[in-house]
C-alpha cells in the first residue's frame, strides 16, 4: 500500500536496553493517509516488503522522522514540495541500464527542491555513484548497507551534507578531484594550448608537435611561448617537469 504513513509509538518510560530490544518493543501504527508537513521521510521501493522492513527498523532506532511509503515515483507525484523533509530512493540495477534512475532523480529534485534525495541500489561502480550525485541526489547507499548507515545518510543529507559509502570514497574524491583540475586547467590555457602540452609533455620539439598537430611551426612556437608564460617557467624541461606534475596530482 503506498502513501500510508507509519510511526514509533514511544514505549513509555522504559529503557531500551539494546537494539534488539528496540525492535520488538516498537510499534507501528497507520498515522494518516496524508503525511504531516515537518519532518517525514519518503521511502519509494517497489518491494512491499523491502521497504516496510526498512521502516521498521528505522523507526526502531529512533530516526524521529514519520515514514510514508510509496512503491514508485508515480505515487509520490501528487504531494506538495513541502510534505518531505528526505526521499530515499531504493532502486535494482536493470534502473541504471535504462537510465530510468537518473530520470526518476531529475523529476524528484525538481519536484521536491528542499528534500535531499538519496539512492539506494546494489550496483556501487563508482561511475553510478557519480551519476546519480550528478543529476542532484544527495547520497548513495550500498544496497547491503546497515540501518545504522542508512540513518547516517539521511542525517548528513538533512544537515547539507552528500553522503557516500566509506569503500566507494577515495574513487569518488579522485574523479571529483581530477574534474577541478580539468576544470581550473581549462580556464588556464585554450584548446589549442591544450592539445600542444599533450604533446610538449611527450618531450617532443616544436617541429614534432606542429607535425602531429598539423600546424605550422611557428605557430607551434606562439603557443609554446605562452604555455610557459602561464607556467611561469624560463625553458621546456621545467614546463615539461611542472605539467606532469600537475597531471601526476590527479592520478
Amino acid at each position: 500500500m503506498s502513501g500510508i504513513m507509519y510511526e514509533r509509538i514511544p514505549d513509555g518510560d522504559h529503557p531500551v536496553a539494546d537494539r534488539r530490544t528496540a525492535a520488538r518493543r516498537a510499534e507501528i501504527r497507520i498515522a494518516s493517509n496524508n503525511p504531516r508537513p515537518q519532518r517525514s521521510l519518503a521511502i519509494i521501493d517497489g518491494r512491499v516488503l523491502s521497504r516496510e522492513h526498512l521502516s521498521w527498523g528505522l523507526l526502531a532506532n529512533g530516526l524521529g522522522l514519520h515514514i510514508v511509503n510509496f512503491g514508485s515515483v508515480e505515487d509520490i507525484e501528487d504531494f506538495d514540495a513541502t510534505d518531505f523533509s528526505a526521499i530515499l530512493v531504493c532502486v535494482d540495477d536493470t534502473r541504471f541500464m535504462d537510465n530510468s534512475i537518473v530520470l526518476e532523480i531529475d523529476e524528484l529534485v525538481l519536484r521536491f527542491p528542499n528534500a535531499p534525495v538519496i539512492v539506494q541500489a546494489d550496483m556501487c561502480g563508482f561511475q553510478q555513484i557519480l551519476t546519480v550525485l550528478e543529476h542532484g541526489a544527495r547520497g548513495y547507499l550500498p544496497g547491503n548497507a546497515g540501518i545504522s548507515v542508512c540513518m547516517e545518510a539521511i542525517s548528513m543529507a538533512l544537515a547539507g551534507g552528500v553522503f557516500v559509502a566509506a569503500e566507494n570514497l577515495g574513487d569518488i574524491q579522485r574523479i571529483l578531484g581530477t574534474r577541478r583540475y580539468q576544470s581550473k586547467r581549462g580556464a588556464m590555457f585554450t584548446p589549442r594550448e591544450e592539445d600542444v602540452i599533450q604533446v610538449l609533455r611527450l618531450g617532443k620539439a616544436n617541429k614534432s608537435i606542429a607535425y602531429t598537430l598539423n600546424l605550422a611551426p611557428n605557430t607551434v612556437k606562439v603557443h609554446v611561448r605562452n604555455i610557459l608564460k602561464k607556467l611561469r617557467v624560463t625553458n621546456r624541461a621545467e614546463a615539461i617537469y611542472k605539467i606532469n606534475s600537475m597531471f601526476d596530482e590527479v592520478a
